[in-house]
C-alpha cells in the first residue's frame, strides 16, 4: 500500500510538471503575441478619456501616499534619534558629574 501511495505521489507530480505551462519565458512568443497583437487594437483594448484620467488619479494618490509614508517614516526615525541623543548626553553629564566628585 505505501508503494502505491508513493507512485501515485510520484507520477501526480511528474504529470502536474508536464502539465503546467505559461512560465515568464514563453510570454509574447508564437501565439501568444499573434493574439497580444489581435486585442491590441480591438474596442476593448480602448480605454475612455475618463478612465484615463482615473487612473491618472489613482497613480497621483498612490504616489501621495508613498511620499507620505516616506515623510513620516522620517519623522519617526528623526524622533527616535532625537531621543537616543537626549539620553546619550544625560549620561555624559552624569558621568561628568561622577568624575567631578570622584576627583577632589
Amino acid at each position: 500500500m505505501k508503494k502505491f501511495a508513493l507512485a501515485l505521489c510520484a507520477t501526480l507530480t511528474i504529470l502536474t510538471g508536464c502539465a503546467t505551462g505559461g512560465a515568464v519565458g514563453d510570454y509574447a512568443y508564437g501565439d501568444d503575441s499573434s493574439s497580444i497583437n489581435a486585442a491590441r487594437n480591438s474596442a476593448t483594448a480602448r480605454l475612455s478619456r475618463a478612465e484615463l484620467e482615473n487612473q491618472a488619479r489613482q497613480r497621483a494618490n498612490v504616489r501621495d501616499e508613498i511620499a507620505l509614508s516616506e515623510t513620516k517614516r522620517r519623522a519617526k526615525q528623526s524622533e527616535t534619534r532625537d531621543t537616543m541623543q537626549t539620553v546619550h548626553e544625560g549620561l555624559d553629564m552624569l558621568r561628568d558629574i561622577k568624575s567631578f566628585f570622584k576627583g577632589r
